[in-house]
């Protein structure tokens, strides 16, 4: 039986059944139902669990002979089985499949693993497990939907929900669930009462951010060139893989070639900016360079950045250095060669 994510609280509490099977490219989703369910059979008398960590090498003869021992203390067990890659072989298959009709009532059978593709979704041991328990698959948060996702975390550990907050941290994790989950653990410790100091903490934000990428893409958004240079040399000396600097950049680029599309079909700037969610404090800065560059110069920028990260990859012969700097001084306004 397939359920959401969001249906597993209320699937547990109308009574826990014998296997529960989660997945998805997200470890941080999975980690999440998976520590719900365990609290939850821990509750039931589950006491006693035992993990294996499986491959396509794996001997399920450890696993048929913990099922075919009782328990020293008669206690309801926990086998949870960690599939380290949904290719398990035919052996692996074939022991899962039979796993599943053999389970007695005392054991309860955990099993996660990371994405998998639509033919591993169609293989004997997934429709084994989908047939006699329950299959909770969690898809990635796109960057639509990351702010909503931080608010409703926030919300589930007891913060105020504040939508500038939660764009900040979208932005500065770049949609990194584990560091953006990270972030908002320490605002509960920060505010205990669930009251955050927005104004304090976007703030703080600002100044961590001074000489890192953002901060970088935020002077180039300003239109200072000065401290653009200044930024990305210290980029550079610090070793920053170029390939971080071009992923945001190409993100931020890409945000502001399709606002300026927008703009051109006389959508208000007021809703492009909260379709896109772009956080309070940054839409003066958005402001300034959707006003100082036109879709085509924009879309040159993105080339560039693809013949740059072509030639990270040895697949073309640019200096990538110098024309990441020539990238970020042209978004701020300005010829690299009248610096």
């Amino acid at each position: 039986m397939n359920i959401k994510p969001e249906q597993l609280s209320n699937n547990l509490a109308s009574g826990i059944k014998p296997i529960y099977f989660v997945f998805g490219a997200e470890i941080l989703l999975v980690e999440q139902s998976l520590t719900l369910i365990k609290d939850f059979a821990k509750e039931q008398g589950f006491s006693e669990r035992t993990r294996f960590d499986i491959d396509g090498n794996f001997s399920w003869d450890a696993i048929f002979g913990l099922i075919a021992s009782p328990s020293l203390f008669a206690e309801k067990r926990i086998i949870e089985c960690r599939l380290t890659t949904g290719k398990i072989g035919i052996k692996g298959s074939k022991a899962l499949a039979e796993l599943t009709e053999i389970l007695p009532d005392d054991i309860l059978l955990i099993i996660s693993t990371g994405k998998l593709d639509i033919a591993q979704q169609k293989s004997k041991w997934f429709k084994a497990l989908d047939k006699n328990g329950v299959t909770i698959q969690h898809w990635e948060v796109q960057s639509d939907q990351l702010v909503g996702w931080l608010l409703n975390q926030m919300r589930q550990l007891g913060l105020n929900q504040n939508n500038d907050v939660a764009n900040a941290i979208a932005y500065a994790t770049e949609g990194n669930l584990l560091a953006a989950m990270q972030e908002i653990q320490k605002l509960q410790i920060a505010y205990p009462d669930g009251n955050i100091a927005a104004d304090q903490y976007l703030n703080q934000i600002d100044q961590q951010s001074q000489y890192s990428v953002f901060g970088l893409i935020d002077a180039a958004l300003k239109g200072d060139s000065i401290k653009v240079n200044k930024i990305f040399n210290f980029l550079e000396d610090d070793a920053s893989p170029p390939v971080i600097i071009i992923s945001s950049l190409y993100r931020e680029i890409k945000s502001l070639a399709t606002m300026s599309i927008e703009l051109k079909q006389n959508q208000k700037i007021d809703a492009i900016f909260n379709n896109h969610r772009v956080w309070q404090k940054r839409k003066p800065l958005v402001s300034n360079a959707l006003k100082m560059h036109s879709y085509q110069k924009l879309q040159k920028l993105l080339l560039t950045l693809g013949r740059i990260d072509r030639s990270v990859k040895g697949m073309d012969n640019l200096n990538v250095y110098d024309e990441l700097r020539s990238v970020v001084i042209t978004l701020s306004g300005k010829n690299q060669w009248t610096q």
